[in-house]
């Protein structure tokens, strides 16, 4: 990729391993009184989940609103890990690119990334939170854009969802790359604008995009 100046990354599945949170979401949601009085599982509502972000939907929302849970299960920061790649990627793109952060998350995120260890390789994090919108809204990544100082044809976002990801940050004019981890893998594009300009299998393979 030429005439890159930023890298933008979300943070689920794409710097930091879930899968230990929604596993345990759908383990306290079975225990519910409302779940168990519907007879679903922690696995049933696993496939909800699973079938929502196919389907291009908010994942818990979708399954919340299904089943009509009025006290959804919480979801536990705590059991996010960083994926072991994540630093010595950050770092090596970090020598030659300014490294953003462009993702839905709740209230603490720059702590959390403090806490990761990898907080000083951004120059800018952009969150849902913090700006009350979220992603797929374009506008989250035009705000990062703006802060940045950097046209669109110069920035490229990086993240596991086709939805919430690279359709967006292609209507601005982006570069994307489709990070194929978690439940984001399992969707297909439904449109031009949802097909990525790179894939890769795994956060590890990002440095080649930009170093061959």
């Amino acid at each position: 990729m030429e005439d890159i100046k930023w890298i933008f990354f979300d943070i689920g599945y794409t710097l930091v391993d879930e899968t230990a949170v929604w596993a345990q979401r759908c383990r306290e949601q079975a225990q519910t009184d409302e779940a168990r009085a519907l007879g679903l599982s922690a696995e049933q509502i696993y496939a909800e989940i699973v079938q929502a972000s196919q389907n291009y939907l908010p994942q818990y929302r979708t399954v919340v609103r299904k089943f009509g849970f009025s006290h959804p299960a919480p979801y536990r920061h705590a059991l996010e890990k960083l994926y072991d790649e994540a630093p010595g990627v950050l770092q090596t793109l970090s020598e030659a690119f300014c490294l953003g952060v462009i993702a839905n998350q709740t209230d603490g995120l720059s702590e959390r990334l403090r806490a990761w260890g990898i907080a000083e390789y951004f120059s800018l994090v952009v969150s849902s939170w913090d700006h009350k919108i979220m992603k797929p809204d374009v506008r989250l990544f035009t705000i990062a854009l703006e802060q940045a100082g950097c046209a669109p044809q110069q920035a490229v976002m990086v993240g596991d969802r086709l939805d919430n990801d690279i359709e967006p940050a292609k209507k601005t004019g982006m570069k994307t790359v489709w990070c194929k981890q978690g439940f984001g893998a399992l969707q297909s594009p439904r449109s031009a604008e949802s097909v990525p300009d790179y894939q890769i299998e795994s956060l590890a393979d990002l440095p080649r995009l930009f170093y061959t």
